[in-house]
């Protein structure tokens, strides 16, 4: 399992890599630093969560509480100093969160490292050519008022990158071509989801990032918002398949 999964990886970021190498040539070199600090960091995250996922379902259980962890604290900052944020609307975004909470804790607990593994790289292409794409041929704002930067081109591109990740890994599921495609749709629409609700309630609360402990990436919810989603989407959605 880890070869194939590090392989995907590592020629994902290697096409990533190309990518934003011609995307930042025209750029500033302060933009190009950025870039490659976040790709750096991106690389050596999803490589990090790949090859706990490989170690066991122990590994994973409590790299995902810690996440989730990490992040309701993130959010509980945030909404914290977010005074004119109404106090009914905090509490509907904390609960919201514990709710989702429980349904990743629930999505690792009952899938297999391979089911996470799968879920997870599905969401990483997603999230990383999504940034490329839009990078080289963005034009059109998929969500101007929520996150400026994403782009109708970056998400295409995005789901593309998706696609064929989870064409490649379906053995590890294992699911048909036709089932790879429906999971990629159900994870992209999740993922996006999250980035785009995560991006909401950092505009709502007047801040950027929800942290800074990630290099390049911002904070631990910034850097997982998408999986989170994610995953309980796998559970509701597509798990059925391999009950």
């Amino acid at each position: 399992m880890i070869g194939k999964v590090l392989l995907v990886s590592v020629c994902g970021f290697f096409v990533g890599g190309v990518g934003l190498y011609l995307a930042s040539r025209a750029v500033d070199a302060s933009v190009r630093h950025e870039r490659r600090t976040k790709f750096f960091s991106y690389f050596c995250i999803v490589n990090a969560v790949l090859v706990g996922a490989c170690l066991g379902k122990a590994t994973v259980d409590g790299l995902v509480l810690l996440i989730l962890s990490a992040g309701a604290y993130e959010l509980y900052r945030a909404l914290r100093r977010a005074k004119a944020v109404r106090t009914a609307l905090r509490a509907g975004i904390g609960a919201g969160y514990a709710f989702l909470s429980l349904g990743m804790l629930a999505f690792v607990t009952t899938s297999t490292r391979e089911m996470t593994a799968f879920v997870y790289l599905v969401v990483a292409a997603f999230d990383g050519f999504s940034q490329v794409g839009g990078q080289l041929f963005g034009k059109h704002r998929l969500a101007p008022t929520i996150s400026p930067r994403k782009s109708v081109e970056g998400a295409l591109g995005g789901t593309v990158a998706a696609a064929i990740t989870a064409v490649l890994l379906r053995t590890l599921v294992p699911v048909g071509l036709a089932q790879s495609a429906k999971a990629c749709f159900w994870i992209v629409l999740a993922a996006l989801s999250g980035d785009l609700l995560a991006s909401w309630v950092k505009r709502i609360c007047g801040i950027k990032d929800f942290g800074s402990i990630l290099p390049g990436q911002g904070g631990v919810l910034d850097r997982f918002d998408s999986f989170l989603f994610a995953g309980p989407a796998w559970l509701l959605i597509l798990h059925p398949w391999n009950s």
